[in-house]
This record gives C-alpha cells, sequence and structure tokens, in this order.
C-alpha cells in the first residue's frame, strides 16, 4: 500500500524568513552595482593581473571588500582567494583593525625575529605574537622567496596578520589566512583557485616533451624549480604568456619558447632574478608611488 507523503508527515523545507529574503535581496542589489563597477575597472590599469577581463570574480571582491570596508578599488587591489578562500594582506589588515578601534603595534623587528603586540578596544587582555627565521622555516614558509629577500618584511606579515586576527576577527569576517600566507600555498599548488602561469606558459612543443621526458635530459628543469618559477611569475604580475616568456628570455640572453625547455641551472638564474625583484603588497606600491609623485612636484 503506498504512502501519500505530501499529506502523511512529509518533512517540509523551513520558511524563508522576512529578515532572510530582505537580506537576499539587498545582496542582490549589491551585487549587480559591484558587477557593474568591475566590469569597467577590469578593463583599466587599475585591475591587477589576475582580474583582467574577468569581472565576476571583481564583482565578489568587491562585495567581500566593502563588507570589511575597503571601496571598490582598494579591494580589487588587495582581497586575495585561493580555493575560495579570501585573504587579506596584513598590512591591509592592520588598517582595518585600527579603523576599527583597537591597537596593534611592534615590539621587535630585526631580520630574523619580529614580535608584534595588539589590544581590543576596550580590553586590557595583550596579545603578542612572535615570527623568527626557524620558526617560519618549520612552518615552512621560506619557500617565499621573499624571505630571503626581506625577511623583516615577511616576519612582520605573519606576526601582524596573527594578532589582527586573534583580537579583531568580527572586523576581519573571521578571515583565516593573510594573502601572504596564501601565496605559499599556492606556490605549493595546495589550493589552486586562478588560472595558473603554469598552464599560461608552459606549453611546450612535442619535441620538448619528448626530451624533458627522455632519461638523457637530466638536467631539465625540476618540478620544484618549475612551481617556483611560476609562483615567482604570478607574485610579479607576469601571468601573461607573452610577458612572462620575454622576462625570461631576457634573463637568460637567448629566445624562450617554453618554460619546460629550461635547464636547472637556467631555472635557478631566473628564480635569482625573481627573487631579487622587490614585490611589495599593492597597498605599499601606491604608497611609494604617491610619495614619488609629491616628491617631483615638490
Amino acid at each position: 500500500m503506498s504512502t501519500d507523503l505530501t499529506t502523511q508527515g512529509a518533512p517540509t523545507a523551513p520558511a524563508i524568513t522576512t529578515e532572510s529574503m530582505a537580506l537576499i535581496e539587498s545582496t542582490a542589489a549589491s551585487l549587480g552595482h559591484a558587477h557593474q563597477i568591475a566590469s569597467a575597472l577590469c578593463k583599466t590599469a587599475f585591475a591587477p593581473a589576475h582580474l583582467k577581463n574577468k569581472p565576476e570574480e571583481a564583482a565578489a571582491a568587491i562585495l567581500y571588500g566593502a563588507q570589511v570596508g575597503l571601496d571598490p578599488l582598494a579591494a580589487m587591489q588587495n582581497v586575495y582567494v585561493i580555493g575560495g578562500k579570501p585573504a587579506l594582506y596584513s598590512r591591509t589588515m592592520v588598517a582595518i583593525v585600527l579603523a576599527a578601534g583597537h591597537a596593534i603595534w611592534t615590539d621587535e623587528s630585526t631580520n630574523s625575529r619580529v614580535t608584534v603586540s595588539g589590544r581590543r578596544r576596550g580590553s586590557d587582555v595583550i596579545e603578542t605574537v612572535t615570527w623568527d627565521t626557524a620558526r617560519a622555516e618549520l612552518a615552512g614558509y621560506t619557500t617565499n622567496k621573499k624571505y630571503r629577500t626581506d625577511p623583516q618584511a615577511m616576519l612582520y606579515a605573519r606576526a601582524a596578520g596573527d594578532v589582527a586576527r586573534r583580537i579583531a576577527p568580527d572586523a576581519l569576517l573571521g578571515m583565516a589566512y593573510t594573502a601572504e600566507e596564501m601565496q605559499v600555498l599556492e606556490a605549493r599548488d595546495v589550493t589552486p583557485r586562478r588560472e595558473s602561469a603554469t598552464d599560461i606558459l608552459a606549453v611546450p612543443a612535442p619535441a620538448a616533451l619528448a626530451e624533458s621526458a627522455s632519461p638523457s635530459a637530466p638536467d631539465v628543469i625540476t618540478p620544484a624549480q618549475s612551481r617556483a618559477l611560476h609562483a615567482g611569475l604570478r607574485e610579479h604580475d607576469l601571468t601573461d604568456r607573452d610577458a612572462g616568456l620575454a622576462f625570461v628570455s631576457e634573463i637568460l640572453g637567448r629566445d624562450v619558447e617554453s618554460t619546460k625547455t629550461l635547464t636547472q641551472a637556467e631555472a635557478g638564474q631566473v628564480l635569482d632574478a625573481l627573487a631579487a625583484w622587490p614585490t611589495d603588497p599593492p597597498e605599499s606600491r601606491a604608497l611609494e608611488l604617491d610619495v614619488a609623485d609629491v616628491e617631483g612636484q615638490a
């Protein structure tokens, strides 16, 4: 005998409350506005490489940025997403936390050790975090070449990010990672999201594939070198195929049609060049440009 589930105890979906529907409608309207702004900005030089001609992703970054107090341009420059997880550069985190009325300060800062402290507004409890080179190496973060070229800034990023998230998780919407941490994860191919530089640049000809797979070519670029190389190119916004290969060719003094054809020695040469090339977070670069403009007008 069949049972009519529509009338005899079938589970029913919970009703959507008026407040929930209002939130959905408000978000939809905000997303529409964000997409309109993103569509215009993604065609300009203000859009970072990973958001060029990607208005949907830029709109999501703008919408998320608005929730933590960033204007659309700042959101596109500072919201970093991998595997669907948003992150902010540590300096941006600190700025948001300070704007919310909390306090963060640096106790110690050297090339081998950085200590940062913070206190939530209205609280007497002080959170203190120390990061040194030994801890960074143990955590695996020193795969990022910036730990060799600018260790103080990288150690500060870890310490400041930890403090900011501890004292004001609400201001940061419970954000789990800093952009600096996510870049290391991306370099390890742990949670890739963006179209990778490997896909864009490494498209070798069949002959090159045969050479790289041949036992007679033991000096070919290693998988670890390849991952580090493409992570470095991403870090410098060289994800465009022609721009990336032009950079590699210039460093090596020969035409390079694919990074798969590099030798281990050549890969090391390019990695050294990338490591020596400063890469500050977007907000730092913008600040430096503003200062340069002011000095030029003086």
